[in-house]
């Protein structure tokens, strides 16, 4: 009998994991830079029973019409958001994700981008590379004793906490599906949004992104923070509307900001955010350390693999395709 055939985007065939895998199906390797398009996705999908994708490649509709045999999409990391649920569950395609398995690699992103914020690394580094040597008025911060403002208390935003608690600061935190008994267990406060932007220091950014919290951050939230705040974000670009984000920076409104998500991504050259002495970028590699990354293309096999061997996967997000796959 035919093996089922997997389709791994943006993947290398260098772990065990994956050849236990083979026992089972035919694995197809593809990477492309700039990630697969729809046209392009649609033009290859069409032999395969499983999919892994990342955040940069879009199941739409019209991919999963194309799919005849799908059976499952794997999403590795977060949650997908880049996936038409209902098309798939329609078809009953399970969409699975590999939660937790890039928390702490993240959550130390973030503390890595609010430390170049605050000791001004990227200024000194260039000044210093400029033939000058250090200045007296460089601006450096102490982290000891701020107020950083994590919007968002869910595994990362937790892994960060405790992170935090080593730099004996004052925590604040905003999460609408939480208590403050939850909040106080990582020695934060719970408090309002608006609370948390005019009191702190640093604001970082862990929350999913839906249509209430889609542009979450904009002209009015920046003129309630303090003109000395830092934002970070390392969760989804579109949290932040980057226009009033350049305007904020640009006017002093805000001190800087440390990005690793953008909308669109990757953003244009001629972004504004890319070129802003005052802000730190990464390209949306917050969760791409080599544990990390060994860990959710392991996690997203598993679940390809108990599919397709007639199991239902640990981390389903629509549980109800299964039950529509069986009618």
């Amino acid at each position: 009998m035919e093996k089922p055939k997997v389709l791994l985007l943006e993947a290398e065939d260098r772990f065990a994991f994956f050849q236990e895998l083979k026992e089972i199906a035919d694995l197809s390797f593809k990477n492309k830079k700039g990630g697969y398009t729809e046209e392009d996705l649609l033009q290859i999908i069409g032999p395969y029973h499983a999919v892994m994708i990342t955040s940069q490649h879009a199941i739409t509709s019209r991919v999963i019409a194309a799919a005849p045999k799908l059976r499952i999409i794997a999403k590795r990391g977060a949650k997908p958001e880049n996936v038409d649920y209902e098309a798939a569950t329609k078809r009953g395609i399970v969409v699975a994700w590999t939660p937790g398995v890039n928390y702490v690699t993240v959550a130390e992103h973030a503390v890595m981008l609010i430390l170049c914020l605050a000791k001004k690394v990227l200024p000194q580094m260039e000044r210093l590379r400029g033939g000058a040597w250090r200045e007296s008025d460089a601006g450096l911060q102490e982290l000891c004793g701020k107020t950083i403002g994590i919007v968002g208390l869910g595994g990362i935003g937790k892994a960060l906490c405790r992170m935090l608690n080593g730099f004996d600061v004052n925590l604040l935190t905003y999460d609408p599906y939480i208590s403050p008994a939850q909040a106080g267990e990582f020695n934060a406060n719970l408090v309002s949004f608006k609370d948390l932007l005019e009191q702190s220091d640093y604001i970082t950014l862990h929350a999913a992104l839906t249509d209430k919290t889609r542009h979450l951050i904009g002209e009015q939230e920046f003129s309630m923070m303090k003109k000395t705040a830092y934002l970070v974000n390392t969760a989804r670009g579109g949290l932040i509307d980057e226009s009033a984000l350049v305007k904020a920076l640009q006017n002093g409104e805000i001190a800087g900001a440390g990005l690793d998500v953008f909308e669109p991504e990757p953003p244009r050259h001629e972004n504004p955010l890319l070129h802003l002495p005052n802000v730190v970028v990464t390209p949306h590699m917050a969760g791409w350390s080599e544990e990390a990354l060994y860990r959710e293309l392991k996690e997203a096999a598993i679940e390809i693999r108990l599919v397709l061997e007639g199991g239902s996967p640990h981390y389903p997000l629509n549980p109800e395709a299964l039950e529509n796959r069986k009618l």
